[in-house]
């Protein structure tokens, strides 16, 4: 086998694109690398599913019909066959090319085309491996495969068998946005099309030759662990974040690691001509689109911001408020289908109105930012974190954060804020009272906007990125002449 010299052509394999299909950071942070390094000159390719958005006259892109077709049959467990047939649409995004896959008859696009962008994730997952190699097949193979959390794998990993049976190294990086542990028996991974041939895996010492279903059960049908094995690089968003997947898969991994962080856009130009006086008068905006509970506008302004699952902890800011006299929450909460949660949420909310509001509501751009700005602080209670891309937008308008000491965040935040300890209600509150009474001082607002400048921009992205990609090739290399 040869490996590529250089890095040039890149499929990038997501489920999420900031501005096409999104549910959260990891959507931003693939159109970020995407973005990035096609600025750098790199020619790049986003495959993702459609999840339907090629069906809606409102979606506010553009698709053009591509000349592809993948159709055929999957075995079940049962013995039948099971028809598929996929096509795609594609758009264009600063540079980039971005495949939707979709469904072409009832059966396939019934899954495949589900407007939730997780909903039937694993059958998700096994047509767009399926959709991925035959991509390559009709229009080549890249320099490099990038996939992006769990349901991207099983699509890396085919699309370099394919290479690997042509006699090319394609390096292959997984980046972990966020951990999951989903688990199948190997016939997931054929449903998928991967064939179960013998093939190189890096074992520390150097390559060895077995078959993909033993390094498949090895791992007890994980398709995260199947991924870390199988990658040549495996990247993750922050240090700390870093050191817990190390915990959960081994030392042994550390030498094909890296890190990239996420960035942001946002800049202290967004909100010229606001003014923290303007504080009340951007909450009274807020209650005007619809709100839970209400604020009785006599304390200091905190924020809290993100999806209400129990990840980010929006329960915990609320029940600080109980040692946090002077505090004033406003929540800018993102439904994420977790009912119980967000009923849970409101009910605390509720209880605790004039000091704490809830709006679910879309927040325009602006109004959105002039909030973080006005702000004393943003409420960062995160039972778990890789990252934490809310604390850098924040950070970026020199607002500084109160985080919980969970996976990247105190790397983020870096001793401009407060950290406090998971899942401390009491300990978040007194941090919560010492902003809002003015008893903490924060450092000055452009010297904490200075720091997010310093190291959370797409450049500086893209340099993390492309010293991930020289890793992967490195290994890809070995694996080479293995």
């Amino acid at each position: 086998m040869r490996a590529p010299e250089k890095i040039r052509r890149v499929y990038i394999i997501a489920m999420e694109f900031g501005g096409l299909v999104k549910v959260g950071g990891l959507g931003e942070a693939v159109r970020q690398y995407a973005v990035g390094l096609a600025r750098r000159g790199y020619d790049v390719t986003v495959l993702m599913p459609s999840h339907g958005r090629h069906l809606d006259p409102n979606r506010g892109f553009d698709l053009y019909p591509l000349d592809f077709r993948a159709c055929g049959e999957r075995r079940g467990q049962d013995g039948g066959a099971y028809p598929y047939c996929l096509g795609a649409e594609a758009t264009y995004v600063e540079g980039v090319k971005v495949v939707m896959f979709k469904g072409l008859d009832y059966t396939t696009g019934h899954i495949f085309d589900r407007w939730g962008v997780y909903e039937y994730a694993e059958e998700k997952a096994s047509l767009l491996a399926r959709a991925a190699a035959a991509f390559a097949e009709r229009f080549g193979l890249p320099d490099l495969i990038h996939v992006n959390d769990w349901p991207t794998v099983l699509a890396g990993v085919a699309l370099r068998d394919a290479a690997e049976r042509r006699g090319l190294a394609i390096p292959l990086l997984f980046t972990v946005h966020l951990s999951w542990d989903y688990r199948f028996p190997w016939h997931y991974a054929e449903w998928s099309g991967l064939q179960n041939r013998r093939h190189p895996v890096w074992r520390v010492c150097c390559h060895r030759w077995e078959h993909y279903s033993a390094v498949w059960d090895e791992g007890w049908g994980s398709v995260e662990r199947f991924g870390v094995v199988e990658a040549d690089a495996v990247s993750t968003v922050s240090y700390g974040y870093l050191e817990e997947l190390l915990r959960k898969y081994g030392e042994w991994i550390r030498p094909k690691t890296c890190v990239v962080y996420n960035a942001t856009d946002w800049s202290l130009k967004e909100v010229e001509g606001v003014s923290e006086g303007d504080v009340w008068r951007l909450v009274e905006e807020v209650e005007r689109l619809g709100v839970v509970g209400g604020l009785d506008k006599n304390g200091g302004l905190l924020l809290a911001v993100g999806r209400l699952t129990s990840q980010k902890g929006i329960d915990l800011a609320v029940r600080a408020l109980d040692h946090a006299p002077s505090a004033r929450l406003l929540v800018l909460g993102i439904p994420s289908g977790d009912f119980g949660y967000e009923e849970y949420v409101k009910r605390l909310v509720w209880e605790r109105r004039g000091r704490a509001a809830l709006s679910t509501a879309k927040i325009p751009p602006r109004l959105y930012k002039a909030l973080h700005y006005v702000a004393k602080a943003l409420v960062m209670p995160s039972r778990w974190e890789p990252f934490g891309i809310s604390a850098i937008e924040a950070m970026a308008l020199g607002t500084p954060v109160i985080a919980a000491k969970v996976g990247g965040l105190p790397e983020v935040v870096d001793g401009l804020g407060l950290l406090v300890e998971p899942e401390d209600v009491e300990g978040l509150g007194r941090a919560m009272e010492a902003v809002a009474s003015g008893r903490y001082k924060p450092p000055p607002r452009q010297y904490i906007a200075s720091y997010v400048d310093a190291k959370f921009r797409i450049g500086n992205v893209v340099d993390m990125l492309e010293r991930c990609y020289e890793k992967a090739r490195q290994f890809a290399y070995f694996r080479a002449v293995s």
